[in-house]
């Protein structure tokens, strides 16, 4: 059970990915597999079949001890992102992996290709099946259902969700072909500005920001470069009213969660954040929902009108 662990430009050079997709037709038992915090992977129907490695170190390790090889082209070893007491550090196992050293990663993936011979005609893509839409008080798991089943092709996704993005992965593996962005190191706050940029260097593609609340005030200025630059951005907060992904680490280290300063410093309640507001005050349209009815809608309504637009999604 071998996995080829790509970055770089293997991940979205259209070469780069027709050769991966020849490699797992003639060795079906091979995992394409990118880092947890990849910076981009082209993603959707017709695309290689990705493996995500796991967020957590002692996860990612377990992933990875279970394959016989590991070859790594334009990735580095993989390590973890955050310290732990007596936690994990490394994350691949001592032996069995394999790192080849190219400046041209995309031919070195299309060499590896040809070594394993010819593979029969790719088959033709499957008709898109359309998920069913969740209806009902919007939860992240419904978020992440109505996301996947109405973003446009060719959309370029921002993704700074975090906890309440985890099942997007999942269910956009054959959502219409899309530009995938995630964070790549234990900042937070690059959403919104990463979007300014996709934007203004794929003004023919709608971006759409999948935004944490917490982390999306950190950078709120870049709202009004978009409404300034007119950008076709939809942000969509994941508005939760807290620091979740705080809270985890919390519980992973063991520290007391139930704690006044404790609470205070991961909660967004006191006083809570108006987002509607928030845009408007910037210069963006702007609507808040919370079923996922309404954010079908909201989201339909925003690819179709020219310019930036915010949802914030009351999640329960």
């Amino acid at each position: 059970h071998p996995a080829l662990l790509v970055g770089g430009a293997g991940t979205c050079d259209e070469a780069a990915l027709e050769a991966l997709g020849d490699a797992r037709r003639l060795v079906p038992a091979l995992s394409v597999v990118v880092e947890n915090a990849f910076s981009r992977v082209e993603r959707g129907a017709g695309r290689p079949d990705w493996v995500r490695a796991p967020y957590f170190p002692s996860d990612a390790q377990k992933f990875f001890a279970k394959f016989d090889a590991i070859v790594l082209c334009g990735a580095r070893r993989p390590v973890a992102m955050f310290g732990y007491e007596d936690g994990v550090s490394r994350l691949l196992p001592e032996t069995g992996v394999f790192e080849i050293d190219a400046m041209d990663v995309s031919g070195a993936l299309r060499y590896l290709r040809d070594l394993l011979g010819t593979p029969d005609p790719a088959p033709l893509a499957p008709p898109r099946h359309d998920p069913a839409l969740p209806s009902g008080r919007l939860s992240p798991t419904k978020l992440c259902q109505v996301v996947a089943a109405v973003q446009p092709p060719r959309a370029v996704v921002v993704d700074e969700s975090l906890t309440s993005g985890t099942a997007y992965w999942d269910l956009s593996k054959h959502a219409p072909p899309f530009s995938h962005l995630t964070l790549t190191g234990g900042s937070i706050g690059f959403g919104l500005p990463l979007a300014v940029g996709c934007a203004v260097a794929a003004d023919d593609r709608r971006v759409i920001v999948l935004q944490a609340d917490g982390s999306g005030l950190y950078s709120t200025p870049a709202l009004w470069t978009m409404a300034n630059e007119r950008l076709d951005v939809t942000v969509l907060v994941c508005a939760n009213k807290s620091y979740q992904i705080l809270k985890v680490e919390q519980q992973k280290q063991r520290l007391p969660a139930s704690a006044r300063n404790a609470k205070k410093l991961t909660s967004l309640n006191q006083p809570a954040v108006d987002w509607v507001a928030l845009a408007n005050g910037y210069g963006l349209d702007a609507r808040a929902v919370d079923t996922a009815d309404d954010l079908k809608s909201a989201l339909l309504h925003s690819f179709d009108t020219p310019g930036p637009f915010l949802i914030e999604a009351r999640l329960a």
